[in-house]
């Protein structure tokens, strides 16, 4: 009796280290891949919409961006994205720019925010082919 006891506790360890090393193997999805790479974006109702593409990269844990537009390049770094809203702040041509808006799905909606004047911006994001 006694052997049987020591037997089956032996086998009940055995099935659960057998689970729990199944379970550390596994990989944590990162809950930023929906929102990395490009998209497509418009800022409105300025004198002129800008539009371009707008990248998101994450490199070592850190969420950055890249705003193209005709006019350039502007790089973005350290923005947040947290329960599918974004955040990020940066300087351009002397100004500070603010950027706030949730994602859903394949969309964003939120605004461009500069010299405390408040602008719709949109984006949708590219396909692969």
């Amino acid at each position: 009796m006694k052997n049987n006891i020591i037997r089956n506790f032996a086998l009940m360890l055995a099935v659960l280290l057998a689970f729990s090393s199944c379970a550390s193997t596994r990989v944590a999805k990162d809950p930023h891949a929906p929102y990395l790479g490009e998209w497509d974006y418009q800022v409105l109702e300025l004198p002129m919409d800008i539009d371009g593409t707008f990248v998101i990269s994450k490199e070592e844990g850190i969420l950055n961006a890249t705003m193209i537009s005709p006019m350039g390049e502007t790089v973005i770094e350290g923005i947040s994205i947290e329960a599918n809203v974004f955040k990020a702040d940066f300087e351009a041509e002397g100004n500070l720019i603010e950027l706030e808006g949730t994602f859903e799905g394949d969309s964003y909606s939120g605004f461009f925010l500069v010299q405390d004047n408040e602008f719709p911006m949109k984006m949708k994001k590219k396909q692969l082919h």
